[in-house]
This record gives C-alpha cells, sequence and structure tokens, in this order.
C-alpha cells in the first residue's frame, strides 16, 4: 500500500470524516448564530426554554451539560439583552428559574432561519431522502453515544417560516 492510499484510506474513515465535517458545521453554525449575538450554547438555552418553558438554573445546567458557573456565564449576557428573565422561584426561595422573554422569542426564530440556511448549504448535495436518512443514522449514533438525554441543537416546536426542510417537514418516503 503506498503512502497516498493509506492516508486516503485514513480520510475516508467515518469518524475523522465526522470530525471534519462537524468543525466545518460548527464553524458555519457559529457565524450563523453570532450574526444574531449569540453563542451556539447561548442558542441551545433559548431552544429549551422554549420548548419547555421556564426552568431552574440548576435544570437548566443539566440538560445543556453547563457547570453551574459556565452557566451564570451564558445568562448573564442573554438577561442584559432582554432575551430571558431571572427570578427567585416563588415556591422556593432558594431555587432561580429563567424564562425567556418574547423578545429573546424572537431573537431565537431569526438564529433559527440562519441555522436551517446553514444546514441547507451543508445538505445541498443530498436528496430530501437522503437528508432525512443521515438525519436518522446520526440520531441513532447521539442517542446511543448519549443515552437518549434531551437534546435542542434545534427547537423541535420551531418550524422554519420559509418551508421547506426542518424538524417538522415531512418525510420523504
Amino acid at each position: 500500500m503506498t503512502n497516498d492510499s493509506v492516508i486516503d484510506a485514513h480520510r475516508s474513515r467515518p469518524g475523522l470524516m465526522l470530525a471534519l465535517l462537524g468543525a466545518e458545521a460548527m464553524r458555519r453554525l457559529r457565524e450563523a448564530h453570532t450574526t444574531h449575538d449569540l453563542s451556539p450554547r447561548q442558542f441551545e438555552v433559548l431552544g429549551l426554554l422554549h420548548d419547555r418553558g421556564t426552568l431552574g438554573q440548576s435544570e437548566l445546567g443539566r440538560l445543556t451539560g453547563v457547570a453551574p458557573s459556565i452557566l451564570v456565564t451564558l445568562l448573564n449576557p442573554l438577561e442584559a439583552a432582554h432575551l430571558v428573565v431571572r427570578h427567585r422561584d416563588p415556591a422556593d426561595r432558594r431555587r432561580h428559574v429563567v424564562a425567556l422573554t418574547d423578545t429573546g422569542r424572537e431573537r431565537l426564530h431569526q438564529a433559527s432561519e440562519a441555522q436551517y440556511e446553514v444546514e441547507d448549504t451543508l445538505l445541498a448535495a443530498l436528496t430530501p431522502a437522503q437528508r432525512n436518512q443521515l438525519r436518522d443514522l446520526l440520531t441513532r449514533v447521539r442517542d446511543d453515544l448519549t443515552e437518549h438525554r434531551d437534546h435542542c441543537a434545534t427547537p423541535a416546536s420551531l418550524e422554519p417560516r420559509r418551508g421547506g426542510e426542518g424538524p417538522d417537514a415531512p418525510a420523504v418516503p
């Protein structure tokens, strides 16, 4: 086996391909989110609040896998931009709860649209059926690796306003 064929064989390994494609996808998604003054993690926080409603800070940290001290650094700018509000839970004054504001909901919708545009560009070479198949395979791998934890890369309840592909788009047989 020549050096070129060894290199080609390694380049075609699924793990490496996923890593390289993941890095490129993250770069593009980060760019789309930052256009709307959000980091990918802040986008995830807004998405969880959108889908689940008001959450305790500790529950939000658990769902995102973020330590409490890091979560505060994610929430502070969101609160300063009036995208979320934090307050003590009236039923348990020790507990802080976080809620999405109308401004936060609108920003999330805008950032979701930008994310769908990035996804359309990333998957332009695939037919709708192939996109559905890829999503199903990636979901299976992700769920196996993460023991079916909740995920919110894009809020499940947000359908693209422009139509087309999205989490709620009908499956193509």
